[in-house]
């Protein structure tokens, strides 16, 4: 019997055409090898505590960020508990916690005040914060997609362009636009206020868009072209889909822009009715004295809004942030 007709190179044949044959590749266990017990590790419990104390390096990065956690958090919550007290326990000073009273009626009186009533004002931030948001996220993906994809003249002096605008301070934009609303009779209305924040938002949208899209494969789009499929298609079906983490960062970040916007407003408008909610909080404190448990709650509930659209939209938020930096 020669070496090549040995029982041992039989059976290694024998293995050889059975991991062929396998659809994996023989990657995986066979029904027959799968142990009836799961594996015992060698480990002791002593073993895995030691491996899970933390290096001297690791140590301070956690105690660095704990302690900036601490220091951002501590003013939320005596802004919070301010909300629930009475003002004669703020003045004590919030942290005092025995015999402390809680009330709604700081919110009560927040959400219906005479002069600027929070709810209001909250209503009219919402008619001004959701269409910037809509258009902006719409004119900012199309505009990003022909700098991410084609190749056309003045391009780069273009994109350039946009940058500056972006770089530029918001006193230059409202001592630029303040006479145009004028003449054009938009001045102290919402649609006037809504242009200036589309205007404002667009250049650092197209810039984060540009820079996510450019991460998105071209063979996906030459694959679609080859199948017949239109430039509009292309952009319809496969640019928007596979951009909603990016649609969904760039929403999150101008929502909190524009609720949270303070200068635009106080130029642009002036009528008591039409004032949104940053510019509500400074008219509550009073004229005798200041009511601090009121400030306290129409503070939380204008910075509620964008701090839950934030915890829902958290996921996608981290994806397109992610995304758009790496590439």
């Amino acid at each position: 019997m020669t070496e090549d007709d040995s029982p041992q190179s039989r059976a290694g044949t024998d293995r050889d055409d059975d991991t062929e044959a396998q659809p994996d590749g023989g990657r995986y266990l066979s029904v027959e090898e799968i142990p009836e017990t799961a594996p015992t590790t060698d480990r002791t419990w002593q073993t895995r505590l030691v491996d899970a104390v933390p290096t001297k390096r690791r140590a301070l990065t956690y105690v660095v960020a704990i302690t900036v956690a601490v220091l951002w958090i501590v003013p939320f919550i005596g802004l919070f508990m301010a909300s629930l007290r009475p003002l004669s326990e703020i003045i004590g000073g919030w942290w005092h916690v025995e015999g402390m009273t809680i009330t709604l009626e700081n919110y009560y009186q927040a959400w219906n005040y005479s002069t600027a009533p929070m709810g209001r004002a909250l209503r009219n931030t919402f008619i001004v914060t959701i269409p910037a948001v809509l258009v902006v996220m719409l004119l900012g993906v199309m505009a990003a997609y022909p700098f991410a994809r084609f190749e056309f003249p003045l391009k780069t002096t273009l994109f350039f362009l946009i940058l500056l605008v972006m770089a530029a301070p918001p006193e230059l934009v409202a001592m630029g636009n303040y006479n145009s609303l004028q003449e054009i009779g938009l001045f102290d209305t919402y649609m006037g206020l809504i242009l200036i924040h589309i205007g404002w938002g667009l250049g650092w949208v197209v810039l984060f868009l540009r820079n996510y899209l450019l991460g998105i494969p071209e063979e996906l789009e030459e694959a679609a072209r080859i199948d017949g499929a239109s430039r509009y298609q292309i952009f319809r079906t496969i640019i928007l889909p596979l951009s909603t983490p990016a649609l969904v960062s760039v929403a999150v970040i101008q929502f909190t822009w524009v609720w949270n916007a303070f200068f635009f407003p106080l130029v642009f408008m002036r009528s008591p009715e039409l004032y949104l909610a940053p510019q509500v909080l400074p008219l509550m404190r009073g004229r005798v004295q200041v009511e601090w448990g009121m400030i306290a709650a129409g503070s939380i509930m204008t910075m509620a809004v964008p701090v839950i659209l934030f915890l829902v939209l958290e996921r996608y938020y981290k994806r397109g942030m992610v995304a758009a930096v790496a590439d």
